[in-house]
């Protein structure tokens, strides 16, 4: 999986920079600043045509896009590259995107069918329920002076199926110390963080605990899944993971004032609480 994606992000570059002060990447007019930060915009899309023994005809359209980062701060950003990568993968196998993912670039990767029979089209039918998609999107949601916020969105429907996958990932890079964090950085009290949790969702979707997938043991799982925004810890919980598909992606904010200073400063590392500029 992880091969497919690399050369998949190998394929196709056009460079395109933009500075790291910048709050937005959109406009074209902004001045470019090639010293600090790079990034590559990536697009593949993969559309094919397959005939099963039936001789009925299928269509698969699949697309990966991506603002990749290649310099940050005016080095080279591995460690971005690499929580990135490992975010793909890790979304791929939750959302059982992994055949999909894998098909992207080539069919002969795909098992679930006789490689031979795919052919490549430019274009692709979407009628009589033949149709199967699959999109990744590598996005950067937010740069400040300390964190770069990535998402990655990716959705999948296999022709046939009932509905089909989405989710989104996120990634945090600490820009200072030039690394990905991880929940564990910032997090120091994992029972209070549950109990926390379990408050904004109530707060959030009006969700008991009893509404919700808990294992045998009773406890809330920990989130898979984080992003820091204006001070405020949202932990992620994709479909499925802690509820059913109807209720969909829940999303549960962490606010200072959902907690006393000393639960904040037990909740969170010293180091947590320095990424959400916390003071009491």
């Amino acid at each position: 999986m992880k091969k497919i994606l690399i050369i998949a992000l190998a394929a196709i570059a056009v460079a395109t920079m933009c500075s790291c002060g910048q709050k937005s990447l959109s406009s074209p007019e902004q001045e470019i600043d090639s010293t600090l930060c790079q990034f590559s915009n990536i697009k593949v899309e993969k559309m094919y045509s397959y005939h099963d023994e039936e001789r009925d005809t299928l269509y698969f359209d699949n697309t990966f896009k991506a603002f990749w980062p290649e310099v940050i701060n005016g080095k080279p950003c591995t460690a971005l590259q690499q929580a990135l990568l490992s975010a793909m993968v890790d979304s791929a196998e939750l959302n059982q995107l992994d055949m999909v993912t894998e098909f992207l670039l080539d069919p002969s990767n795909y098992t679930d069918y006789d490689a031979k029979r795919f052919t490549p089209v430019t274009s692709v039918k979407d009628d009589e329920g033949k149709l199967s998609t699959s999109e990744v999107k590598v996005i950067m949601e937010k740069m400040t002076d300390r964190l770069l916020t990535y998402r990655l969105s990716t959705n999948s429907y296999l022709a046939g199926a009932a509905h089909g996958i989405y989710a989104n990932n996120y990634v945090t890079y600490d820009l200072k110390n030039e690394k990905a964090v991880e929940l564990e950085d910032v997090i120091a009290d994992t029972t209070l963080l549950r109990n926390t949790i379990l408050r904004s969702i109530k707060q959030e979707y009006d969700y008991d605990k009893d509404q919700l997938f808990i294992p045998d043991n009773g406890l809330l799982p920990l989130p898979r899944d984080f992003f820091i925004d204006d001070m405020v810890l949202h932990v992620v919980y994709q479909v499925y993971e802690i509820a059913s598909y109807a209720q969909g992606m829940i999303i549960a904010p962490i606010y200072p004032y959902m907690l006393k200073p000393e639960e904040m400063k037990r909740l969170f590392t010293p180091y947590g609480l320095e990424l959400i500029d916390y003071t009491d």
